[in-house]
C-alpha cells in the first residue's frame, strides 16, 4: 500500500512539472529536456496502464493544405490522400460491434479532414456507431469559415468538439469563435509542444533503439493509436510511414506485431491489451535525441526534417 501511494505521488509531481516546465524554462535547454523526458516517463506509469475503453484516431484525409516541416503524419509527403468513406464506415462499425458502441474518445484527424468533400458524412457515421464517448475533429482551422450550415449543425447534433491546432498563420480567430458560438459547438485548441513550437522525435534508420525505454519516454505512447484500413497501430508513425518510405526509400519495416487487425480479434479486450504495450516499431524512434522548441516552418521535403 505504501509503494502504491509513493508511485501516485511521483506521477502527480512529475505530471504537474511537465505542465509548467515550458513556461519557466527555455525549451531548447538540456534542463528542459531532462525534466520533460522524466515527467513523461513517470506519467507513463498511469498513461500506459490498460484502460477500460478505447481511445483512437482516424484520418479523414492523409494529405493536407499546409506544408508543415517534419509532419509526424507524413502528410507533407502525401498527395490526394482521400480516405474511402465505405472503408471508414466498415471499420468504425466493426469497432462498434466489439465495444458495444462505447469508446472513450475518437479523434477525426489527418492531414486536414476539412479537405474531404464528405466530411459531414464522416461525422455522422462516427456518432451513429459510437453512441457513447467523445468525438473530436482536429483541424488547422484554415477551412473552418468556409464550412456550410449543414456542417456546423452536424457537429452540434452529433456532439462533436472542434479542435484547432494553431500554427503561426493568419486565421480570423474572432470570427471562428463567433461562428462556433452561433451553433453552440465546443471549440478548443490543441498544442503539441508550446505555442507555435513543436517536438521532434528523430527517426533511427538502423532500428537499434531500446523498445521499452523508448515507449516509456515517448509522449505518444498509448495516446496516438491510429486506425487505418482495418488495422489499429500503436501510433501514427508506423501507420503512415509508407509515405515517408515511398519518398525517401529508407526501408522501414512494419511487422504484424505493430498493429492489431480489428477483423481478427473477437473482443475489444484484445485491442485494449494491445494498445497499452510497446510495439517493435518503437526501435526506430530516437527518443533520447528528441528536440524541443522547434519553430513551425514550411517543409522543403528534406529528409533532415525527420532524422
Amino acid at each position: 500500500m505504501n509503494n502504491m501511494k509513493k508511485i501516485n505521488v511521483r506521477e502527480f509531481v512529475w505530471g504537474r512539472l511537465r505542465g509548467v516546465v515550458g513556461r519557466i524554462i527555455p525549451e531548447r535547454t538540456k534542463l528542459y529536456k531532462f525534466l520533460y523526458l522524466n515527467a513523461v516517463k513517470f506519467q507513463s506509469t498511469k498513461r500506459n496502464r490498460r484502460q477500460n475503453s478505447l481511445t483512437f484516431q482516424a484520418h479523414i484525409m492523409d494529405s493536407c493544405n499546409l506544408n508543415c516541416a517534419g509532419c509526424n503524419n507524413f502528410s507533407t509527403l502525401c498527395e490526394n490522400g482521400f480516405v474511402d468513406i465505405e472503408v471508414f464506415e466498415k471499420d468504425i462499425n466493426r469497432i462498434s460491434q466489439l465495444s458495444g458502441g462505447k469508446i472513450n474518445k475518437l479523434l477525426l484527424t489527418g492531414g486536414e479532414p476539412l479537405l474531404h468533400p464528405e466530411i459531414i458524412k464522416f461525422i455522422d457515421i462516427s456518432r451513429k456507431y459510437f453512441v457513447e464517448g467523445e468525438i473530436s475533429l482536429i483541424t488547422n482551422g484554415v477551412l473552418l469559415l468556409r464550412q456550410t450550415d449543414e456542417f456546423w449543425k452536424s457537429c452540434k447534433n452529433n456532439n462533436v468538439k472542434v479542435y484547432i491546432t494553431p500554427y503561426p498563420i493568419k486565421l480570423n480567430y474572432e470570427e471562428i469563435a463567433k461562428t462556433v458560438n452561433i451553433y453552440n459547438v465546443v471549440l478548443e485548441y490543441f498544442y503539441e509542444g508550446g505555442k507555435n513550437t513543436f517536438r521532434k522525435i528523430p527517426l533511427n534508420f538502423m532500428g537499434c533503439g531500446d523498445i521499452l525505454k523508448n515507449f516509456k519516454r515517448c509522449p505518444h505512447s498509448s495516446s496516438c493509436v491510429s486506425l487505418r484500413d482495418g488495422k489499429l497501430y500503436g501510433c501514427q508513425v508506423p501507420a503512415y510511414i509508407d509515405y515517408f518510405d515511398n519518398y525517401f526509400k529508407q526501408g522501414f519495416k512494419v511487422s504484424e506485431k505493430d498493429y492489431i487487425d480489428i477483423y481478427d480479434v473477437k473482443t475489444v479486450d484484445e485491442i485494449l491489451d494491445f494498445v497499452c504495450k510497446p510495439i517493435p516499431f518503437c526501435r526506430y524512434c530516437d527518443v533520447d535525441n528528441m528536440e524541443f522548441g522547434i519553430k513551425w516552418k514550411v517543409s522543403k521535403k528534406e529528409i533532415s526534417e525527420w532524422i
